[in-house]
């Protein structure tokens, strides 16, 4: 069978059209089924929890200020306490040379019983119970002296010149005079008595 020219022609453009159209499905389908790698997603972590507040507690308080870390890490200096000062009436005592514990008494009240005792002996310890109740009872003050003790006893042996005898009441105002003394045993209505008349004199 023989084809016309043009027939020819036609035929071989229609397979060339044919063959350009599939060429490009191929391509676009090779193109399609091409996986597509995604850009890397940069994912930001925000801080939670207490153990985060904890550390910006502590940041914050942090001093940044070159004399506020200064002062935080200066040690604290210690606190002088000054010592109370005495009574003008104690010292008073004390420079007529009466004993701390009788001075010091003097300094809170104006008149002080005296009991001058000794802690071995009975009687002598009815005689403190007595002289005690004296003074409360008068509303003066009262100490007690052991005859035994240097300490207590000794610049009033020096004063009297002579060994005090146990037991014994004296009776002192300010700033150091002595009004009553009485040797022996004496009873709280004697002591108060005699306080009384000290008070009352001064």
């Amino acid at each position: 069978m023989t084809v016309s020219p043009p027939i020819r022609i036609a035929a071989i453009v229609g397979l060339a059209a044919a063959l350009g159209l599939g060429g490009l499905f191929m391509l676009a389908g090779h193109k399609s089924s091409t996986p597509t790698v995604a850009a890397p997603v940069h994912i930001v972590h925000h801080p939670f929890g207490p153990g985060v507040k904890k550390q910006a507690a502590v940041h914050t308080a942090t001093p940044s200020h070159p004399r506020e870390v200064a002062k935080a890490a200066a040690p604290h200096a210690p606190v002088a306490r000054k010592a109370p000062e005495r009574p003008s009436a104690e010292v008073a005592a004390l420079k007529a040379g009466l004993p701390g514990t009788l001075a010091r008494a003097l300094g809170r009240n104006p008149v002080v019983v005296v009991a001058l005792t000794n802690p071995q002996a009975e009687v002598d310890g009815i005689a403190y119970a007595e002289a005690r109740t004296g003074a409360a009872a008068a509303g003066v003050g009262f100490v007690a002296l052991n005859v035994l003790s240097q300490a207590d006893i000794g610049r009033l042996t020096e004063h009297f010149g002579q060994v005090l005898p146990d037991p014994a009441i004296l009776v002192y105002r300010r700033p150091a005079t002595l009004v009553v003394r009485i040797d022996g045993f004496v009873d709280k209505d004697t002591v108060a008595q005699a306080a009384h008349n000290a008070t009352v004199g001064g």
